[in-house]
Formats: C-alpha cells, structure tokens, sequence
C-alpha cells in the first residue's frame, strides 16, 4: 500500500491486469479559479472495469473517482496539447473514448501505455 496510492479497491471477485500512476483531467476546479485541473491517483483496468483512484490527497480536496465497464469502452487516443496548463495541457495526454464520451489523463510513456491499454481491451 503506498501512503498517496492506496493499492486499487478491487470488487468480489474482479482480478487486477493493469495499473499506472495517472492525473485525470476531470474538469473545472474552482480553488483554480474555473480552470481545468489534473487529479493524481492510479488508472487501473480489471477483467471487469476500468478506474481512476484519485489520491488520497486529491481525494480529500474533492477529487472524484471514475469507472467504466470494459464494454463501453471504444477506444484510445491522444489528446494534443492546450491552453489548460493545471491539466497537462502542456504535452500529449491520453483520451478514453467511452460511450459517454472522452475521459483524459496525464500519464507517462503515452505511446507504451496507449498500446498496452489497446492490447487489454481489445479496441483500436
């Protein structure tokens, strides 16, 4: 267990395959004054679910824990670069299309993660 990362709350049964340090860009936060912001925590991916764990920091500043069942997720891209600096805005993030719509994360080795997350779920 990490003292900012606890390990993923797995459910009954559902096996971990893959997980990562990871922000979330998870929309305007007002101690930024409306601007987008980036939470820390873990992205993981179960044999169920994907997830974001938000830190245990971020957590107690309102950060906001995301799921999404496998079968809604479509697909990996990359987000550019923008204007939103407090949300990675600066490099390339990672984007999870879902049925619902784009989720965006900070990570590290874009290019490795977005090819092993295509790999694990099977989508382009």
């Amino acid at each position: 267990m990490g003292l900012l990362n606890p390990n993923p709350k797995l459910e009954p049964g559902e096996n971990l395959a893959w997980k990562c340090l990871a922000n979330h860009v998870a929309g305007p936060s007002y101690a930024l004054y409306g601007m987008q912001a980036a939470a820390g925590g873990r992205l993981v991916v179960t044999d169920r679910r994907m997830f974001f764990q938000p830190s245990r920091a971020d957590r107690a500043v309102g950060a906001k824990a995301w799921t999404c069942p496998l079968v809604d997720v479509e697909g990996i891209e990359t987000v550019g670069k923008d204007s939103e600096i407090f949300a990675g805005g600066m490099r390339d993030r990672l984007g999870v299309r879902t049925k619902n719509g784009l989720e965006v994360f900070v990570v590290n080795k874009l290019q490795t993660t977005q090819n092993k997350l295509r790999a694990l779920l099977g989508v382009t």
